[in-house]
């Protein structure tokens, strides 16, 4: 049961603690926003170390059935000033709720799910943008993928802009993050994973390929592709044929190309 308190001043320290943890400071905990995604939260049983409610919405029906919820699970439960919980969120028309969630932790056996037979992992090199990253990880989510690795130089995936691009499946999905390339090739070869690796300049069409089996997809930022070093330990390289009056594909669209061509593959 939730310990309920007021929340008055902007200069309490669960202010800066959240915009901390927003920004990436507090590694081991992570801000979800909004009455949606704080609902996933719950559902996908997160540890809510604190929640924070504005009056507002506490007193609307739909905050009334969410303030329920977080105060028979939540560690903690802050009720606060309309104004003091706009200067803790970080969106542009704040909803009146978020929460510090406890960061998940995955064991890496976890990423190949089930079954490893039939592992597909996605693998972020160097996708910088949040937004992208978190649609990644939507998209993996929605093609049934087993987990999702962030290489190093990639966003957060555990970050604001990412949870809210992902939708909530970075609360469910098994997720690593900071991975290097060396630790990389390692889980892979610990696994027993083909590496697929798209690059528009590879020879072999994905329709062509086989993604059946444990496949990791590693897909690179649009405007660098996927590093040299990863290309060189890949098993396969492929490409997504696109009209030539287009430049590249969205990182996060040719993701959801390759999962949902390898979802049908392994019908």
């Amino acid at each position: 049961m939730a310990r309920v308190v007021e929340l008055s001043s902007p200069k309490n320290p669960l202010v800066q603690r959240v915009k901390d943890a927003g920004s990436g400071d507090r590694p081991d905990e992570m801000v979800v926003e909004g009455a949606r995604v704080v609902a996933e939260a719950l559902d996908a049983r997160c540890e809510i170390l604190v929640a924070v409610i504005a009056e507002r919405f506490a007193s609307s029906e739909a905050g009334g059935g969410l303030r329920s919820r977080l105060e028979a699970s939540a560690h903690q439960l802050a009720i606060a000033q309309d104004a003091v919980f706009e200067r803790m969120s970080s969106l542009t028309t704040p909803q009146g709720v978020l929460a510090l969630v406890s960061t998940p932790h995955w064991d890496e056996a976890a990423l190949c799910g089930a079954d490893p037979k039939h592992a597909l992992i996605v693998l972020a090199a160097g996708v910088r943008d949040p937004g992208n990253l978190g649609a990644m990880l939507r998209a993996t989510e929605a093609a049934g993928g087993t987990g999702f690795i962030a290489l190093a130089g990639s966003a957060d995936p555990f970050r604001e802009k990412a949870v809210r691009g992902s939708s909530g499946s970075v609360l469910r999905l098994p997720v690593l993050r900071g991975m290097d390339v060396a630790a990389m090739t390692s889980f892979a070869s610990r696994h027993g994973l083909r590496l697929v690796v798209a690059d528009a300049r590879a020879e072999t069409d994905y329709l062509d390929a086989d993604l059946r089996g444990p496949v990791m997809l590693a897909l690179g930022s649009e405007g660098h592709g996927v590093p040299e070093e990863l290309c060189a330990a890949a098993t396969l390289r492929v490409r997504i044929p696109i009209s030539p009056s287009v430049e590249s594909l969205n990182v996060a669209v040719a993701t959801g190309v390759l999962l949902f061509e390898a979802r049908r593959q392994r019908r």
